[in-house]
């Protein structure tokens, strides 16, 4: 796909969501005709089939790091989950308009294959096996919930809430402290 219409549909997504993703849309605003557009085949298919494989490679590189650094197993998580943020951010425009960005189905019916639970699990049993982490009961659900809880909140402050203030790092500091420490107060 031609990179510049890719650029010109992805800020169309992040102003105005799927429904701005049209040829005479993506056309005006690259200030090209319409058969142009579609002769590259700028749909709202293949800008999501593109942007989800980006996320999926983002994720991967993010979680590298964490997984494979010297360092406890609380540590590992704490920066799996800044990596989180990190991968959040640089997909803002579609995580901001797809709410299951990271689905097993909706990636495998692309054709995009993603062990999201890996990198996670063997962190979590690192941080039990070295006594930084707590063994988890469930471990899976709890990676969902954590996830979800982070990338989640992340997502709907920096894409609805940005404009007041809550730009990348802060927003990552507030919500790693609060799942990290909580809200009680400490003895």
């Amino acid at each position: 796909m031609d990179q510049r219409l890719l650029a010109v549909a992805i800020e169309l997504l992040d102003e105005k969501g799927w429904s701005a993703l049209t040829l005479d849309r993506v056309a005006e605003r690259a200030g090209l005709s319409r058969a142009t557009v579609w002769r590259h085949g700028v749909t709202q298919a293949s800008v999501e089939a593109v942007l989800r494989a980006q996320l999926v490679r983002d994720y991967r590189d993010a979680l590298w790091g964490p997984l494979t650094m010297e360092a406890s197993g609380r540590d590992r998580l704490a920066a799996a989950l800044r990596a989180l943020c990190s991968v959040a951010e640089r997909n803002l425009p579609l995580l901001a308009h797809t709410a299951e960005a990271f689905h097993g189905p909706v990636l495998e019916a692309m054709g995009i294959e993603l062990d999201f639970f890996g990198p996670w699990l063997r962190i979590l049993e690192a941080g039990a096996a070295d006594g930084t982490l707590d063994p988890v009961a469930d471990p899976e659900r709890f990676v969902t919930a954590l996830t979800n809880l982070v990338m989640l909140t992340y997502v709907h402050l920096r894409a609805l809430h940005g404009d007041y203030g809550w730009q990348p790092e802060e927003t990552e500091d507030y919500l790693l402290q609060l799942v990290a420490q909580g809200y009680l107060p400490r003895d």
